[in-house]
């Protein structure tokens, strides 16, 4: 990586990789343990690791009152969406600021402890705490993957989205609009 893929307007990149989840809840702890394993990888400077495992709005806080803003947010979670279960999914979110009524339903039940993805996405968006670059990394979960730990495809899956956010988070800043 050159200095001019990894700088912004004369500023080092900042980027966060986040996992989403619940800690010992089966595949729902998924996102968790691939921050866990980044978080044991060296990165470059401006590359922060974190569990986001603590509810949206407070999430959504801590972004927006950073010393310095993220240029980059990259999270990792499990969602159910009706897609092929067991399967890793990448995707950018938009930048649409989202409609009151949903940002009224999500800080609610974020507020009840509720950790989902989704919340974090519409009331960071709604406060203004994630930058216009955001990279989801899902996996779509078998079905009843609630027990203590993850399911045999999601632990066959881990070392495949490390890799796969490891290839996001080093990516140039011109590939990523991509």
């Amino acid at each position: 990586m050159t200095a001019a893929d990894d700088r912004v307007a004369g500023m080092p990149r900042r980027v966060l990789v986040g996992g989403v989840g619940y800690r010992w809840f089966g595949d729902g702890s998924f996102g968790l343990l691939v921050s866990d394993e980044l978080a044991r990888h060296e990165w470059p400077p401006g590359v922060d690791i974190a569990d986001l495992g603590y509810g949206a709005l407070h999430v959504a806080l801590d972004l927006r009152d950073a010393e310095a803003l993220y240029d980059r947010v990259i999270l990792i979670a499990v969602t159910e969406r009706g897609r092929e279960p067991g399967r890793l999914y990448r995707f950018r979110c938009g930048t649409e600021a989202p409609d009151s009524d949903d940002v009224r339903a999500r800080m609610h039940e974020a507020g009840g402890g509720v950790i989902h993805l989704d919340h974090l996405l519409v009331i960071g968006r709604h406060l203004a705490a994630l930058p216009d670059d955001v990279v989801v990394v899902e996996l779509e979960p078998q079905p009843g993957t609630t027990g203590a730990v993850l399911s045999v495809e999601a632990r066959a899956l881990l070392p495949e989205a490390v890799e796969l956010v490891r290839r996001e988070v080093l990516a140039p800043a011109s590939a990523m609009t991509a």
